[in-house]
């Protein structure tokens, strides 16, 4: 058990520890439905167990974050994602709290974890750039079109003027 354990939680590159205890199953089902769009894994680990695999992966500073009864999710998917959905579901259920993450080689508090819900996600972002990126060339586009269209208002004029 404990293997598989390890086995999961090495491959993974964001684990989002949490305290379950007071959820009931059909809440776990739920946030286990909303993880699974993030794309992420959402396991009940016993307390020992989770400790003993976190340190046969080389995690043990994780294993200061494992209290009452230890929820792990995992993913190598975008941690924001992650983070909005846990962050959210802690808000709709006060049974769920988050004790800390393990994100990108880093151990995070829960503070930095709200922090990172509130980023909009990585496809708005990366809109958010091209944009910015194409804004110049279209403001350029827009004066160049300007001057031949006062151009054209000008010859018209000259033309009823004379005609």
């Amino acid at each position: 058990m404990i293997e598989e354990i390890a086995t999961r939680l090495k491959d993974a590159t964001n684990l989002f520890v949490t305290e379950c205890g007071r959820l009931s199953n059909k809440q776990l089902q739920d946030l286990r439905k909303r993880l699974k769009k993030a794309p992420s894994n959402y396991m009940v680990v016993k307390n020992s167990m989770c400790a003993t695999a976190l340190k046969k992966i080389g995690l043990e500073d994780l294993r200061q974050l494992i209290k009452g009864t230890c929820g792990v999710s995992f993913s190598t998917a975008d941690p924001i994602t992650t983070s909005k959905i846990l962050v959210d579901f802690t808000k709709e259920n006060e049974n769920l709290q988050l004790q800390g993450a393990y994100i990108d080689g880093k151990v995070v508090a829960t503070d930095t974890i709200k922090q990172l819900a509130t980023i909009p996600p990585r496809e708005i972002l990366l809109a958010r750039l091209v944009s910015s990126i194409n804004s110049p060339i279209s403001g350029m586009v827009g004066a160049l079109s300007a001057v031949i269209r006062k151009l054209v208002y000008t010859l018209v004029a000259i033309k009823d003027k004379k005609g």
